[in-house]
């Protein structure tokens, strides 16, 4: 796939002003790997991050633990995986497109993992059998970690100030030996989640773009970037290069930019750090059977017991870990199983004794992923470490020897760079993203090829063989996001099937199966050609393999070419009518030659002539003979019917039907629809229990709230409430915190809502009285510092404001006036009442009696000076009423006075506006 995308240069920025196909305000790159998800944000104006959980760790377990009817994921389930191993699936995104004989399935029997999945006929498709109760596939719980995902997303945004709705917008990783079936479930799984899938993305090619997108490289540069995942490896050669690109479309300026470029992969799909761990497993669960078997004289073996091997496992896990850096580690598991402990001690050269032949596979991928590159060794320039596995001391000594000592490159965050990659390159597939550009291109391992023959039986004559093709439209190493157009003529309904073309150079489990299609029209199309005299169609099939690495037919049609001929009229000379030539061709050549020789013929006349440039002397010299040649033309010109040769194409879209035959196949729609409906319900429970929980809190805390007020605040309670009212409230928080305690297990989220209300309202209004208490005597002094504000106010204006009229400022007084009697009338009424029973007036009522007022006093203080009158211009019109002579020149006159009065009164207008804007400024602290 050879895109145009960009690098991120320490922050992304947003071109919100793009339209694009693809856009979004957020964008999610999901990491799943087999035993943590990371999750990588990119959103407008901001650059790319690591979204931490709900525990601020910035990866997140792989596993959803099933219990009491509600759903724990991430750091919830994993703490509980040793006590409940038989309700907490993990690691399913091995077993997404697989079947239970899949070597990456297989193994997770072979190390006895708490829940195996089966296949299933009807589903053709595995299944987790959960607890023995509930079943589940792999895309369903896929799909429940990925809407966790959107839920911590959603939490992190809210956490840094970014309230996102919802992320609805996606990148995610796939593994380098992901085949057509396995990446389409992922895509299922995210469908179940409601996410939008931009694109599927390579794991090592995620890490690779991460790693070179902010840089450019003068000369070109092989790196080889090595990956031991949890539970496989992967190598990959990539080149870096630079080229350039004209700075903008108009732009003739170039620019240097970056290039990313997968040359080779190879794998191991079972040898990841979950291999090196079942080792020690093994180790310490052959180590407890000994003491087990001598203690209690019997034959059993502790991989038979869930619990007991889970425990295993984790201890196993952290062994390693602390083996990567020590030399030696004490094991202790107390009270194992059957009242036994596991207690032993482990070294690193016991450790490395029994990973031997792990190491030895730990460096053939790299050779295979060198060699489909057609590179030496001495080719690559450097090697980059990603993956967890790769911590493990022994294997980077065993890799550095076998690629001749060359140093190991730790430069990037081996665990979030897939991440990071998948989200930044989600960003470049939605243009409302803008960075700097990279070219990436990767490749296809598997070649694909399809194979056609006719849908029905068609009689053939004597000895012919049945009609069939096959081709190879997409080779091995080819690129993503490419298409490609199969053309044949046919008259029969053809059946198509897209398949591997190499099915040993694929996985291991892996099906070359991919799709059929039944290709329908093209008989009845070809017989409404047949009755209109035409040949057979030629059916066009376009294949597309998408940047996803999915190959599907996007076209399919069909198309007969149809020559006919067509009576056009033309001009010919009037003389030469009688000599028709026989055919078309002779026609056109004695008119050409005709044509020719008239021009030849022609000479100037007299009045025609010319300059010594050969051009006409004079137009008006020219213009009467162009008359008479151009009626004589008229004259000698006829029209006549001729033959001419046109081509039309008959298509017609053809009608395609996809269906699957392999032993895994996608969703149908059916079962989508039921799986969809079981995640919604399973969600809706969830809500539910998040509610309910809320609810038994609030309930639960206003309990003690009341008890610790009544005595906190024991005196200013007892003012404001008489002793039975706070018996009362005692006695509720008494009974619900029994209620709680033995009755409220069962309870709904209706009930839990009743019993908050029954114990909040007695005790609300007690409160209420007691912030009344200080509150209304703070209302009342501010309201009064506000009306003797008033008063001083209104006397300034008096002097700084007179064009306010006395009317006015008795109006501003009136509504002062009617305050001070509510406030004596409320006050009256209060001191008649007791603490402890309903107020005459709150804290709340008072500062709205002021609103009026200060509407009032706002619009007075912006009343405009009125515009003073000039004198000069009252005796000018004076002069011109008693003036009888001259009323001609004193009409000029006054009209010109009138045009500087015009002039003056806007000039006083103005000057009268900024001495109005000073004043307004010098009293701008008489608004309240």
């Amino acid at each position: 796939m050879k895109i145009s995308i960009s690098a991120w240069s320490t922050l992304l920025w947003l071109a919100g002003s793009l339209i694009s196909c693809v856009s979004a305000k957020a964008i999610l790159g999901v990491d799943l790997g087999s035993l943590y998800m990371k999750v990588a944000l990119v959103q407008r104006g901001a650059p790319l991050e690591i979204v931490t959980n709900l525990h601020s760790k910035r990866k997140t377990e792989q596993m959803v633990l099933f219990d009491q009817d509600s759903r724990f994921f991430g750091s919830d389930a994993s703490s509980l995986l040793a006590r409940k191993p038989t309700k907490t699936p993990s690691g399913m995104s091995v077993m997404l497109g697989r079947d239970e004989n899949h070597p990456a399935v297989k193994v997770l029997t072979d190390r006895h993992f708490p829940l195996t999945p089966k296949f299933n006929e009807t589903r053709n498709g595995l299944y987790i059998m959960v607890d023995g109760k509930e079943s589940y596939t792999p895309e369903e719980l896929i799909s429940m970690v990925l809407r966790h995902a959107e839920e911590m997303t959603i939490a992190y945004g809210k956490e840094k100030g970014n309230e996102l709705s919802s992320v609805q917008d996606c990148v995610l990783t796939v593994p380098s030996f992901a085949t057509q079936v396995e990446r389409q479930a992922y895509l299922d799984a995210a469908a179940l989640a409601e996410f939008k899938v931009l694109g599927l993305i390579e794991e090592n090619t995620a890490a690779a773009l991460n790693f070179g997108m902010d840089k450019t490289f003068e000369e070109p540069k092989i790196y080889l970037f090595y990956n031991l995942g949890g539970s496989a490896l992967q190598v990959s050669v990539i080149k870096y290069h630079s080229y350039e690109v004209p700075e903008s479309k108009y732009s003739k300026k170039m620019k240097t930019v970056g290039s990313i470029e997968v040359l080779g992969k190879a794998w191991d799909q079972t040898l990841g750090g979950q291999a090196f761990d079942n080792r020690l497993v093994d180790y310490m669960a052959d180590h407890f059977n000994r003491e087990w078997r001598k203690a209690r004289g019997h034959n059993k073996d502790v991989r038979d017991i869930p619990r007991a091997m889970t425990k295993i496992r984790l201890q196993a896990n952290k062994v390693k870990h602390v083996l990567s850096a020590n030399q030696e580690i004490p094991v202790h598991l107390d009270s194992l199983h059957d009242d036994l402990s596991l207690a032993m001690h482990i070294n690193r050269d016991q450790f490395e004794e029994l990973c031997d032949d792990l190491m030895a596979r730990a460096v053939a991928p790299v050779h295979k992923a060198i060699k489909m590159a057609n590179l030496t060794l001495d080719d690559i320039d450097e090697i980059e470490l990603i993956g967890g596995g790769m911590r493990v001391p022994k294997v980077q000594a065993d890799l550095s020897a076998a690629l001749g000592g060359k140093e190991l490159g730790l430069h990037i965050n081996s665990d979030e760079s897939m991440a990071l990659g998948a989200s930044f390159f989600g960003a470049n597939i939605s243009t409302a993203f803008r960075v700097r550009n990279v070219g990436l291109t990767d490749i296809n391992p598997f070649p694909v090829k399809i194979t056609l023959n006719n849908m029905e039986e068609v009689d053939s004559k004597d000895g012919e063989e049945p009609w069939f093709k096959e081709a190879t439209i997409f080779k091995a190493l080819g690129k993503f996001g490419v298409k490609k157009t199969i053309a044949f003529t046919h008259d029969a309904d053809v059946h198509c099937a897209l398949d591997y073309a190499d099915p040993e150079t694929l996985p291991e489990g892996a099906f070359a199966e991919l799709q059929r299609y039944k290709i329908s029209g093209v008989a009845e199309f070809a017989k409404e050609m047949e009755e209109k005299g035409l040949g057979k169609p030629k059916v066009s099939l376009q294949f597309e393999l998408s940047q996803s690495g999915i190959t599907e037919l996007v076209k399919a049609e069909a198309a007969v070419e149809e020559t006919y001929t067509v009576e056009e009229e033309v001009e010919v000379e009037d003389e030469d009518e009688a000599a028709e030539p026989e055919t078309k061709a002779e026609d056109d050549a004695s008119a050409e030659s005709e044509s020719a020789e008239r021009k030849t013929e022609e000479t100037p006349e007299e009045g025609d002539k010319k300059t010594e440039d050969g051009e006409e002397s004079s137009d008006a010299e020219a213009e009467p003979e162009g008359e008479k040649k151009d009626e004589k033309k008229k004259k000698e010109k006829k029209t006549k019917l001729v033959e001419k040769e046109k081509k039309r194409t008959h298509k017609k879209a053809l009608v395609v039907e996809k269906y699957y035959v392999s032993k895994v196949r996608p969703m149908s729609k059916e079962i989508f629809a039921e799986s969809k409906a079981k995640l919604d319900e399973l969600l809706r429970k969830d809500k539910e229990r998040v509610e309910l929980e809320a609810a038994r809190n609030r309930v639960e805390g206003y309990c003690y709230l009341i008890k610790n007020r009544l005595i906190d605040h024991e005196e200013t309670v007892n003012k404001v409430s008489t002793e039975e009212q706070r018996e009362e409230i005692t006695q509720l928080a008494s009974e619900m915190t029994d209620w709680l305690d033995f009755e409220a297990s069962d309870a709904d989220l209706e009930t839990m809502q009743e019993k908050y209300k029954k114990l909040s309202e007695p005790a609300e209004k007690i409160w209420f009285r007691m912030n009344e208490l200080t509150a209304r005597p703070e209302a009342i002094a501010a309201m009064n510092e506000k009306l003797s504000k008033v008063e001083e106010i209104l006397k300034k204006w008096e002097t700084s404001m007179p064009h306010i009229t006395e009317e006015e400022r008795e109006e501003v007084k009136a509504k002062a006036d009617e305050i001070k009697k509510w406030i004596q009338e409320k006050l009256d009424a209060q001191d008649g009442k007791k603490l402890h029973e309903d107020p005459a007036f709150t804290s709340e009522e008072v500062p709205l009696l002021s609103k009026a007022m200060e509407r009032l006093m706002n619009k007075l203080s912006k009343k405009p000076k009125p515009k003073p009158v000039k004198k000069e211009e009252e005796s000018d019109k004076a002069e011109n009423k008693t003036s009888p002579e001259g009323e001609e020149s004193s009409s000029d006159e006054k009209t010109e006075d009138d045009g500087n009065k015009t002039e003056e009164d806007s000039s006083s207008k103005e000057e009268g506006e900024e001495k109005a804007d000073e004043e307004k400024t010098e009293d701008g602290d008489d608004e309240l």
